[in-house]
């Protein structure tokens, strides 16, 4: 299987690469000499892409290597019974698919989602979600805490006030709002996010705002009968639903067993709670927690400050609309892409924004500080926060914030945390371990998949869980395009009995690490796309039915140039197709955001950025590649 599957990045290596002459130079250049004066600037920079394409590529090579078998009668995993009955945790643009591929293969599925509508995290809302505890409650109970009453089933109607509690904190608790905000746009062109026989508008923009891309994931929802409002498959979906555990019962044949909660608005104010189990002989488990488990790091003061002025202090999954910060001083602690996009969505309404994130000399990092408005300031972290004052109501411009520089802030209206978040499945309570820390493997009864909240582990490359494949996380990107469709297509396939997954011994053998091979970078997601084609197509010639095909080249190219310069829409894209762009509206050149930043290389002699870039991009990502 490894030979056929370097084949095929071999093949697509050379669709990468600069043809050369016979003497080593550069033949065909004249769209070199269109777009970019400097040829060798742009070969240098399809080395380093192809590089790192082939860094990965040797990773996946090292797993696929220690995968041969190692005796035909037993070198495989058996399922322990025949699967027919699948559930599907989640129905944004990942468990949707996993659904309808799974209906298309004839298992009985039932698709659970806690939300009203599909979605996922493209489901805007105004209401906000439960703000987050100050500190953050263990990671198993991060995201929310299962509410199972003794006796089951049960039905019970809450009316305001029940309980010192509202109904609309009731419902809010329940399906958890989206951290989308009112102006979000995708951080990926449109082209990236592909859904099965769902075209975009012609009029979509490069990068959509959420309307489009909700509009867009319901518009497939529909297509395969998944809607909210769809009588096709009533019996399959179930929304406003959230799965409050999911377990393996002594004495019921392995079989796996969901206890789940629906929550019902009636007219006149209540709500209707009920709670049932069922019965399944596999899980897919289509959303990993991300949006819902709210980081709050663990600086010293903050909790006070947090828990006295909530709509002050508060994590930006919360933020919607930059109208109530106007002519406010804000401070967004966090340098990651929500940071960037709730910085730019307040320019033009708040007096100043300031950022606190850490120093970093990562291209990556630096790439994205230089998507920041560019009249946002930078400080450094926060250290601490000065104590409340004792005799008087608080007041946030009045605190002062101690930065680990030694320098001191203060004046500030709003402080947003967009500290990102943590993956948290409370329904799995058992496969959750908080003692391990970082990337430590300790030997421990169970595998755990979560750990310290940062990283998921202990699965299988297609996505199973290695101790018991009949439980699988969605481990790629449900937008890379076709990926997701392999992993699905693997599934339904290796849980019909027409594919086959090594045993469990063999994966542990393969295992890269914690952390390794389910961090996905950019052109990763193609790699994997590959190693599904490889692999399938394997099973396919043993067990018969129709070869799966690869992407097709210009997708591939596609991701190629969009990924290659950070200019993401017109740069390639330009040089690939020079009258796709009026000259007015290719972009202005942006390298020296990279020289600004980085204060180990400094400013690149004048006339000669080429060997500054190159220093930069290769000795980051050879540090990123040892992860992987």
């Amino acid at each position: 299987m490894s030979n056929r599957f370097l084949h095929y990045i071999i093949i697509y290596g050379a669709h990468l690469n600069v043809s050369r002459d016979a003497n080593g130079g550069e033949a065909a250049p004249n769209l070199i000499d269109y777009y970019w004066p400097r040829k060798q600037q742009m070969w240098t920079w399809w080395r380093f892409w192809f590089a790192l394409y082939a860094t990965a590529t040797h990773a996946l090579q090292q797993t696929l290597s220690k995968e041969q078998p190692v005796d035909p009668a037993d070198g495989f995993y058996h399922l322990p019974h025949q699967v027919r009955r699948v559930a599907v945790i989640g129905g944004g643009p990942a468990g949707l698919q996993f659904t309808a591929t799974l209906l298309d293969h004839g298992f009985e599925v039932r698709m659970f989602e806690r939300a009203p509508q599909p979605g996922g995290n493209w489901y805007y809302t105004e209401q906000l979600p439960i703000a987050p505890s100050f500190p953050n409650r263990p990671i198993e109970e991060m995201a929310y805490v299962p509410d199972i009453p003794d006796k089951l089933p049960s039905t019970q109607i809450y009316v305001d006030g029940q309980d010192g509690l509202t109904v609309d904190w009731r419902i809010r608790e329940h399906w958890a709002p989206s951290s989308t905000w009112f102006n979000m746009t995708t951080t990926d062109p449109y082209h990236m996010m592909s859904l099965p026989d769902i075209s975009w508008s012609p009029n979509t923009p490069w990068r959509p705002n959420r309307v489009e891309v909700s509009r867009y994931v319901r518009q497939y929802a529909s297509s395969v009968g998944l809607n909210s409002n769809d009588d096709e498959h009533a019996n399959v979906t179930a929304y406003k639903t959230r799965v409050e555990r999911a377990e393996k019962i002594p004495g019921t044949n392995k079989r796996w067993t969901l206890t789940l909660r629906k929550q019902t608005p009636l007219k006149n104010g209540s709500i209707e709670m009920d709670w049932w189990q069922e019965e399944f002989d596999a899980i897919v488990i289509g959303q990993l927690g991300v949006g819902d488990a709210a980081f709050v790091p663990p600086i010293p003061g903050l909790k006070e400050w947090a828990e006295r002025l909530p709509d002050h202090v508060f994590h930006s999954r919360d933020y919607r609309r930059p109208q109530p910060f106007i002519d406010q001083n804000v401070l967004i602690v966090g340098g990651s892409v929500s940071g960037m996009g709730i910085a730019n969505d307040l320019i033009g309404h708040a007096r100043s924004v300031t950022v606190s994130t850490r120093q970093s000399s990562n291209p990556i990092t630096l790439a994205l500080r230089s998507s920041f408005p560019k009249n946002a300031t930078f400080v450094s972290e926060i250290k601490s926060f000065s104590n409340l004052p004792s005799s008087s109501q608080p007041n946030l411009p009045s605190a002062y914030l101690f930065l680990a520089n030694g320098s001191t802030i203060t004046g500030y209206d709003a402080i947003i945390l967009a500290t990102g978040y943590r993956q948290s499945l409370p329904f799995l309570k058992g496969y959750h371990n908080s003692t391990i820390q970082g990337l430590d493997e300790p030997e421990t009864i169970v595998a755990p998949i979560i750990t310290d909240g940062t990283h998921i582990r202990s699965l299988h490359w297609t996505g199973h869980y290695i101790d018991d494949p009949t439980l699988l996380l969605c481990n790629t990107n449900p937008w890379t395009i076709s990926a997701l469709q392999y992993q699905a297509l693997g599934t339904a396939k290796v849980w019909s009995g027409k594919a086959r997954l090594p045993s469990s011994r063999r994966m542990w053998e393969s295992y890269p690490g914690a952390g390794n091979i389910l961090v996905e970078l950019p052109l990763l997601g193609q790699i994997r796309s590959r190693l599904f084609v490889t692999w399938l197509n394997n099973e396919i010639l043993e067990f018969g039915g129709r070869l799966v095909a690869p992407a097709a080249i210009d997708e591939v190219m596609e991701l190629a140039r969009y990924y290659t310069n950070k200019e993401w829409p017109k740069e390639l894209a330009a040089f690939f197709e020079p009258g796709a762009f009026p000259s007015n509206e290719r972009p202005r050149n942006q390298w020296g955001v990279y020289d600004h930043f980085n204060p180990r290389l400094g400013p690149p002699p004048d006339g000669d950025l080429n060997a500054a870039r190159l220093a930069l991009s290769s000795r980051h990502w050879a540090d990123l590649s040892l992860q992987w």
